[in-house]
């Protein structure tokens, strides 16, 4: 599961890249450091074969605020299952999760970037796709959000993937 996530771009090519897709259109305000459902956020998807940034809402309006997607059952709810073809990726430098209500921050070793797999709706509102936890990460929760490396969200976007859950090499800090 992924209740909030933080990011912070730097001044990498990635973020430098990303920054300017963002300039020129009406999408300059997003959440920075520390993002919780119903903010706008950083996302990436695919136009006109080319990947571009945007922002969008986190959460799916419904009758209750949708904020993750199990991956299981896409196929199964409607709700998904009418946005299937409307891929997203959103950058991430980590994400938290709370363990007897400790919060831990998580990232991928080696990794500036995270990627969550998503789907966005036409309101501009996404969900992130979510599995079942594997190795470590399963005793901090049984769900965890698809993460993708830069690749694997290219291929994501270009829909030659649909990824799985990767919980290697995560890192796990105590936030005090």
């Amino acid at each position: 599961m992924c209740g909030r996530f933080f990011i912070r771009l730097d001044d990498s090519e990635i973020a430098r890249k990303i920054k300017e897709s963002l300039k020129g259109t009406q999408s300059f305000e997003y959440a920075t450091n520390e993002v919780f459902p119903s903010q706008k956020a950083i996302v990436l998807i695919l136009k006109d074969d080319e990947i571009m940034a945007d922002v969008k809402k986190w959460g799916i309006s419904a009758r209750s605020l949708l904020i993750n997607a199990r991956i299981e059952t896409l196929q199964e709810r409607i709700t998904y299952k009418r946005i299937l073809h409307h891929r997203c990726a959103i950058i991430a430098n980590g994400f938290y999760e709370w363990n007897h209500k400790k919060k831990i921050y998580i990232t991928k070793v080696n990794e500036p970037y995270i990627y969550f797999a998503g789907l966005y709706n036409e309101n501009n509102e996404f969900v992130i796709l979510t599995g079942e936890s594997e190795n470590q990460m399963k005793q901090i929760h049984s769900r965890t959000p698809i993460i993708m490396n830069y690749q694997g969200m290219i291929d994501y976007l270009h829909f030659k993937d649909m990824p799985s859950v990767d919980n290697e090499n995560l890192h796990f800090k105590l936030c005090e």
